[in-house]
């Protein structure tokens, strides 16, 4: 049920209703328990309205409820805790509150965006902006067992106002900072593409000072809010077949996207986990250059080629390279740690031929793939700024054109996992032909090409620390 309060000229307050119900798809709650449940909802025509005189309404930007809520006693039993807010149809509703019955006053009230900035508060009795409000802080009332109750709260933008025109001491240095992210758990079945493998899981996250966090994720990309602190979290995955021990920096967390989540594996007992990242324009920058136009960028190619020959038209040879990068990593859980990793391609143009061996093999019918060592930029790199490689661990991949299939799967593992140490940094790689000064060459599908399917997908196998 949602419900509208119009602001008014005399008023100027957006009103939040904590109104709860329990839909019949949720789980119920057990007698035994003696809790009760509450919802938070806001409607984001008031919030557009109100904004008009804070700041300019983003329909985009997250927002979180910070609650402090005390016993009948004067207990603390919410101190400036965050509460998660979804995007529901035009409005936000918010994650379950559940309490123990009994008597229960909230204190304070505020709904704060991403920057961990406060944009509403209800303020406090006796404070200079109470008189908006027709009932200020605190606000009194009663959880059943077994039931739902709603509440209604008054709030106002913050604006240019001072935390102690709303009775607070401040609204910064100590109020809980949120962290949002995103996060899914998946089943770990090879056979199973992503996302449909998503699987449904209870996660129990423990922050760096070993406060625990409950959340039920749904077989989807879950939106979740903790404390946000330095340190390592700690994410504890449990299904009725899987139990999973997971370790997170908050700087994982925070890179995270409803389109990149952080996949929680849950797979079988051999401890071997696959996780399939198939690359697209968003998560992959990958380019083609070649000298027989040195000064022109080719960052949205539809190809991933590489070759040394001439074309109809040109009697020139000239020779073609491509540079491709993908983070792999931030697609792993921290502690992974990678044992093989494959490169698919598909074929989206020709082989070039060489000139064939008695045996019926030329060692030119092949490519390479080498680490680059220098940063580039997808829509700025040529032929004359190209990045620099280094021949370490390198993998030459063979063409292989008497193969009827257009797939072709590659072991790269060594630019992953060197089989040398080396020191120097990785910016993915660059395939060019080998060797350059042998006619031949091949085309494959990059990220930008049209067909989904024929994109490079990266096959990560892995293992996680007991």
């Amino acid at each position: 049920m949602k419900k509208t309060i119009i602001l008014t000229s005399k008023t100027l307050f957006l009103s939040a209703l904590l109104l709860f119900a329990f839909s019949s798809c949720e789980k119920p709650i057990e007698p035994e328990n003696n809790l009760g449940q509450l919802k938070f909802t806001f409607s984001a025509s008031d919030l557009q309205s109100n904004l008009k005189s804070a700041a300019d309404y983003d329909s985009t930007k997250a927002y979180t409820l910070l609650v402090s809520i005390k016993d009948k006693d004067g207990n603390l039993v919410m101190d400036t805790e965050p509460v998660e807010l979804y995007k529901f149809s035009d409005g936000y509703v918010s994650k379950k509150v559940e309490l123990k019955e009994g008597s229960y006053s909230l204190t304070e009230f505020m709904v704060v965006d991403r920057n961990a900035e406060v944009m509403y508060a209800t303020p406090k009795e006796d404070a200079p902006l109470a008189y908006l409000v027709n009932k200020p802080l605190p606000v009194d009332f009663t959880i059943s067992a077994n039931s739902s109750v709603g509440l209604r709260v008054e709030v106002i933008p913050v604006g240019n106002h001072p935390a102690e025109d709303f009775g607070y001491i401040n609204f910064g240095i100590s109020i809980v900072k949120p962290l949002l992210f995103y996060t899914a758990a998946y089943i770990n079945n090879p056979l199973i593409m992503a996302p449909s493998r998503f699987g449904k899981a209870q996660l129990s996250i423990y922050d760096p000072e070993g406060k625990q966090y409950q959340f039920t994720l749904e077989a989807k990309v879950n939106e979740l809010v903790i404390k946000a602190m330095n340190g390592e979290y700690i994410f504890m995955v449990k299904t009725e077949a899987y139990e999973k021990k997971f370790m997170f920096g908050w700087e994982d967390l925070m890179k995270t996207s409803a389109n990149e989540p952080l996949l929680l594996p849950l797979g079988d007992n051999s401890g071997m986990y696959e996780m399939l990242i198939r690359t697209s324009p968003e998560n992959t920058k990958d380019a083609l250059i070649t000298n027989l136009d040195r000064d022109t960028n080719f960052g949205d190619h539809a190809l991933f080629a590489a070759s040394f020959k001439s074309d109809s038209g040109y009697t020139v040879m000239h020779t073609t390279r491509s540079l491709m990068y993908t983070n792999i990593q931030r697609h792993l859980p921290k502690s992974a740690i990678i044992t093989k990793v494959e490169l698919e391609l598909t074929l989206a143009g020709n082989i070039y031929p060489v000139p064939l061996h008695a045996s019926g093999y030329h060692p030119a019918d092949s490519g390479a793939l080498r680490q680059v060592v220098e940063e580039w930029n997808e829509n700025e790199v040529t032929w004359e700024n190209q990045p620099s490689t280094i021949s370490a661990n390198q993998v030459i991949i063979p063409y292989n054109p008497w193969i009827n299939s257009n797939k072709r799967i590659y072991d790269i593992t060594p630019l992953f996992e060197p089989v040398d140490t080396i020191r120097s940094p990785f910016y993915g790689f660059m395939f060019s032909h080998y060797t350059e000064d042998i006619a031949g060459g091949i085309e494959f599908g990059s990220s930008d090409t049209k067909n989904e399917n024929d994109r490079p997908l990266f096959k990560v196998y892995y293992t996680l620390p007991m």
